[in-house]
């Protein structure tokens, strides 16, 4: 299966929990190659028509298409998202697109028929001269939303913010850096940790560890949940006062 990404403006339906974009273009990408709309066979994809998070084949569908439309330069769709409460990816991804931090999809795909420009084709268009393919025709297998923040800084003010209340997993794909969100200010803390900083490592009494979080998550850098892994967070404060994640 070959993928294909495309930025787009989606149009978002807060009433029907729905969005609205065009998925895939006749633009040439950045593999110097051309999918042709007008060529796409839809039969196998209504027989199923989810959309994914990320192209991930293994995890629960984000939202199903109500219909997509194929044209002459672009393929169009609109997807509604599940109810509030019923998916908490589905309802960060919607949040995300809601508040126009994304708006990326990508189309997964098994090319049929395909040709290099020939010279008449670039007469036609002198556009496609370093294009290296043209997908004349093909089998539409899904298509994702995909990790493509609309505004980078954006997102992490957001999220930061807590505008938006992300899983660490999300945030992880989504391409935000851990110390971008988990920054630790108070001066008190980082005085504790140096105190006890040696040559080769850094020791911290367990009791102290958890004072430490406790004084963290007081100060809503990291919102610390039961499944986190206390050890795991302490490690990357460390980690992160000591200059190793940068």
């Amino acid at each position: 299966m070959l993928k294909k990404q495309y930025i787009c403006k989606a149009d978002v339906d807060d009433d029907d929990r729905t969005v609205t974009a065009v998925i895939s273009t006749g633009s040439i990408d950045r593999d110097m190659e051309v999918l042709t709309p007008s060529g796409v066979n839809l039969d196998q994809y209504l027989k199923n028509p989810v959309v994914l998070w990320a192209h991930n084949h293994y995890d629960t569908p984000i939202a199903k298409a109500l219909w997509i439309k194929k044209g002459n330069k672009r393929i169009s769709a609109k997807m509604k998202f599940p109810d509030e409460g019923q998916s908490e990816k589905a309802d960060e991804i919607y949040q995300l697109f809601k508040g126009g931090f994304l708006n990326a999809f990508s189309v997964g795909f098994n090319p049929t028929a395909w040709h290099s420009p020939t010279p008449d084709d670039i007469r036609k268009k002198p556009e496609w001269a370093e294009v290296r393919r043209v997908y004349d025709k093909w089998e539409l297998l899904e298509f994702s939303a995909v990790a493509v923040p609309a505004n980078a800084d954006a997102l992490v003010t957001a999220v930061k913010s807590k505008v938006l209340d992300l899983s660490e997993m999300t945030i992880e794909e989504l391409g935000i850096e851990n110390e971008e969100i988990f920054t630790v200010e108070e001066k008190g803390v980082e005085d504790e940790l140096l105190e006890t900083e040696s040559e080769n490592e850094v020791i911290i009494e367990p009791e102290k560890k958890i004072e430490m979080i406790k004084r963290v998550k007081m100060r809503k850098h990291i919102e610390v949940k039961k499944s986190v892994d206390t050890d795991e967070i302490a490690l990357r404060v460390i980690k992160r006062i000591k200059g190793k994640m940068y």
